[in-house]
């Protein structure tokens, strides 16, 4: 799975359709960890939106000297481990990795939370709760399954077919994205593709394991992972986790013009802040500004609920409250939004 220069990336024009050459990252002097891992650390989103970075470089394993690129959190409380190669084939970063799951597999919640802490240099408590926001459900202990995501220039048909082999046989959730460098230029563009699972089927390929795995861990363990079908006017959403009915909801009686006063009444309107971005800044950058002592990592900045020049932010609601507050916006938005919903037959309790 190599990358073939038959398939290049094209610059288009109103003459012609003109390939853009392929370079390396070695040829244009970009570091594996100080460029292309810093900047990956600094925003995990383009590897997906269900993922917090929690450290760089971790190697707390007892008699092992190996370190893991990028330790992440995703939102159902499994560890990721985030490997990174600038290379054309990969290396061995397949075996290489599952060490690191296995290794990493035996962390407690205690020490995420330390480990966190010391990573961003905040309080305990504070890491505590970023992490606690952060996670859909709340978690007496990390589950052992541990996720794998694969970064690299490219990969050699044996990472490719290892992989493959791994995830269809026996389970493993290991992703593969390829990050090819391309010279425009006095630019540099990078292309970011996913190769493990193809994007066409990742979809159903997660649901499919989610459901699995939430059935037998609920019968084992008690813990709800109950999804929820919306009703939101006209539109329908299926299979929504309790964070994402809770922000939908909002959002969508914001657009129909319930007003922001009776939105937070209905969500512990008492956590949400009002921040007030200056041109050219984002809610986020505004907020970080504003509440310098409170970690932006728990935290939507993507509502778009404003009200003249405040743009307003609030923790990732869900969990217990999440009917609460579900019932509570249909009733705020009564008159102005159809606001219904229904537990999903999807990741729900056993």
């Amino acid at each position: 799975m190599q990358q073939n220069d038959d398939v290049p990336l094209y610059r288009y024009s109103s003459a012609s359709l003109a390939p853009v050459p392929r370079t390396t990252f070695g040829s244009e002097q970009i570091r594996e960890r100080q460029d292309l891992q810093r900047l990956l650390l600094n925003d995990l989103s383009i590897l997906g939106d269900d993922l917090l970075a929690i450290t760089e470089e971790y190697g707390a394993f007892k008699d092992s000297s190996r370190r893991i690129d990028i330790l992440a959190l995703d939102r159902r409380g499994n560890l990721v481990v985030i490997e990174l190669k600038r290379t054309d084939d990969g290396g061995h970063m397949d075996l290489q990795s599952l060490r690191y799951a296995a290794m990493v597999s035996t962390m407690t919640l205690d020490h995420l939370v330390e480990t966190y802490a010391e990573a961003h240099h905040v309080e305990l408590e504070q890491a505590k709760l970023t992490l606690t926001d952060w996670i859909e459900e709340p978690l007496e202990e990390l589950p052992n399954r541990v996720r794998i995501i694969l970064v690299s220039a490219d990969f050699s048909t044996e990472v490719t077919s290892t992989v493959l082999w791994l995830n269809d046989n026996y389970g493993t959730d290991i992703a593969c994205f390829r990050l090819s460098p391309y010279r425009l230029g006095q630019e540099l563009l990078v292309d970011l593709q996913q190769l493990i699972p193809l994007p066409e089927a990742t979809d159903f390929q997660i649901q499919q394991r989610r459901k699995v795995t939430a059935t037998a861990a609920n019968r084992e363990s008690g813990r709800d992972f109950t999804r929820y079908d919306l009703v939101l006017g006209q539109e329908i959403v299926t299979a929504s986790s309790k964070q994402g009915a809770v922000k939908l909801a909002i959002m969508a009686a914001h657009r129909a013009g319930v007003d922001v006063d009776s939105i937070r009444a209905a969500t512990r309107g008492h956590r949400w802040n009002a921040v007030h971005p200056q041109a050219g800044e984002t809610v986020q950058e505004a907020f970080v500004r504003e509440y310098p002592d409170s970690s932006p990592g728990n935290r939507w900045f993507d509502l778009h609920v404003h009200e003249g020049d405040i743009a307003w932010t609030t923790p990732r609601w869900g969990g217990a409250d999440t009917e609460t507050m579900l019932d509570a916006l249909a009733r705020a938005s009564r008159g102005k939004l159809r606001i219904e919903w229904s537990k999903s037959d999807v990741g729900g309790r056993a």
